[in-house]
């Protein structure tokens, strides 16, 4: 009975092991990427709030109308 609560909690123990070296090495990494993509995100978020009130294109320009003839 000793023997297999000893194994049963080596087992455990290995798998928590792993459980965390896994998570150090490729937990990190996503958490840093999925952290620089909601920044650029947020950049371009604010980005384009700032842009809604200018126009997206300029028009163009209008000749002037001649005085005497009312035409171009």
């Amino acid at each position: 009975m000793s023997l297999t609560m000893i194994l049963a909690f080596c087992i455990l123990g290995c798998d928590f092991s792993l459980y965390i070296l896994f998570q150090w090495i490729y937990g990190d990494k996503r958490t840093k990427h999925a952290r620089r993509v909601a920044a650029r995100r947020e950049r371009r978020r604010a980005l384009s709030a700032k842009e809604v009130g200018a126009p997206t294109a300029l028009s163009f320009p209008q000749r002037p109308i001649h005085s005497r003839t009312g035409y171009f």
